[in-house]
């Protein structure tokens, strides 16, 4: 079986599947029951696309070696398939058991990812995976990496995407041929999704080596992925979210220009596409440009996914001025019961009602985001309602905690800190070490031409002349 267990690892699907059938014709007693599970085993590599053939090779294994049933990887692949198919928790955990084989505890971790729970899958491949167990038992190559990619989706739906790139990472060290690029495409997009820009460019640049690596030992040629529209609009996606996260909008608009293209030559349009460029556009304060771009999103999209669109449309509007229309939409967000951005939803509501003077409508929607734990940008516009009615204590109380509650730089932590330090100079200079302090921090995040340097710059020299210090240079 060794030629069979070396062509599955290569992805020469076509001689293992010949060899195997052959054997499983011919052969009997142990070799018919290994040709059978193993047959088996490479038909569940396709998903449900394999339930057919895997059924007909656990048949002809017990027809082949009357008390396969018993045998701990015929149960875990038949636990694997009606997972697969849909039979309930109690069913496809019945047919599981207590066993040292490698193999079948591997089924096993599949069979519980397909029934949605992924943590028993994970303390099933950590206990496989352990290197205690590693230095007795051992996965063959083709199911070893698929091990590592199986940790990997089972932290991504528990929301551990750090932990979901590493795993991805390490099926990419024991995959072959494109197979490895897949898993280092996948590692590189949960380092985006854990915002992990520099990790995710270094996986992408380690994903295009592997292409020219005539070591692969890929049956595929190792170039012909470049060919392909889909995955190269993918990574040049992935490149633009990176450079979104180091604060790059102009390399993110060239690797989405790519997409863009690749697109046009027959990758699968995605609404992720033009949504990344329009973040690369306001990034770069180009709102008519993002405000376009958000549309085409929102329009290729569907269900959380278009209102996320719709909610990014609805910020362009009100960053241009138009919060008139940036309201419509963002009324439309706020409907989405599944949404799970709808207290920041409701805070920019808040802000494009505040910006119509519609003062008490305003407030309902601030509170309603507090309500929903969007503290800062709640709190943000509950600051500006009382500052326009002179109660500086109140305005002062809601700009420090929307400083605190917001993430450092974001576009709440820039105002709430601006108006902390406006709020603490027309109450006399109150605080100067803390005005001095709070203006220092937002510098380094103010465009040279925004006019809230100079405004700070002044409160900045009168504070340290109170504190009997220097000014800033």
């Amino acid at each position: 079986m060794q030629r069979v267990l070396e062509a599955l690892h290569q992805g020469d699907y076509d001689t293992a599947f010949e060899t195997l059938v052959r054997t499983l014709t011919f052969a009997q007693g142990e070799a018919a029951k290994e040709a059978s599970l193993l047959l088996a085993e490479a038909y569940t590599l396709y998903g449900e696309g394999g339930l057919e053939g895997a059924y007909r090779a656990l048949e002809e294994g017990r027809e082949a070696y009357p008390n396969l049933e018993v045998h701990p990887r015929y149960r875990a692949l038949l636990a694997e398939l009606r997972a697969l198919e849909g039979a309930s928790e109690g069913e496809v955990k019945s047919l599981l058991l207590e066993n040292d084989d490698p193999q079948a505890q591997y089924h096993q971790a599949q069979a519980l990812l397909y029934l949605g729970l992924p943590e028993e899958a994970l303390g099933v491949l950590e206990r496989l995976l352990s290197s205690e167990r590693a230095t007795r038992l051992s996965l063959p190559g083709f199911l070893a990496w698929r091990a590592h990619a199986l940790q990997g989706k089972a932290y991504e739906r528990l929301g551990q995407p750090r932990e979901a790139a590493l795993a991805y990472r390490k099926a990419a060290q024991g995959a072959m041929g494109l197979e490895r690029y897949w898993n280092l495409l996948d590692a590189a997009a949960m380092f985006v999704e854990a915002g992990e820009g520099e990790e995710a460019l270094e996986v992408l640049a380690e994903a295009r080596e592997n292409l020219s690596d005539p070591g692969l030992g890929a049956p595929v040629p190792p170039d012909s992925l470049i060919k392909d529209p889909e995955d190269a609009a993918t990574q040049a996606y992935l490149e633009a979210r990176a450079h979104l996260l180091l604060g790059n909008p102009n390399r993110a608009l060239e690797a989405i220009a790519q997409a863009l293209e690749l697109e046009k030559q027959g990758a699968e349009p995605a609404h992720g596409t033009p949504l990344v460029q329009g973040q690369a556009l306001m990034q770069l304060g180009q709102y008519q440009a993002a405000i376009e771009a958000f549309r085409e999103a929102a329009s290729r999209a569907e269900d959380t996914d278009r209102t996320y669109a719709l909610h990014e449309l609805g910020v362009a509007l009100l960053e241009s001025g138009d919060a008139a229309e940036a309201e419509t939409y963002l009324r439309e967000v706020v409907r989405d019961p599944d949404y799970m951005y709808l207290g920041e939803a409701w805070g920019d509501l808040a802000e494009t009602l505040y910006r119509q003077s519609r003062h008490d409508e305003a407030r309902q929607a601030a509170e309603q985001a507090i309500a929903l734990e969007a503290l800062s940008a709640g709190h943000l516009i509950l600051g500006h309602l009382a500052y326009d009615l002179l109660n500086l204590e109140e305005a002062l109380e809601h700009y420090q905690i929307a400083a605190q509650e917001a993430p450092e730089g974001s576009r709440d932590w820039v105002s709430a800190n601006e108006m902390v330090v406006d709020v603490l100079a027309q109450m006399g200079f109150a605080r100067p070490q803390e005005i001095v302090a709070r203006a220092e921090a937002l510098m380094p995040f103010l465009a040279d031409s925004d006019e809230w340097r100079d405004t700070l710059q002044g409160y900045v020299e009168r504070a340290r002349a109170m504190l009997g210090g220097r000014t800033l240079n």
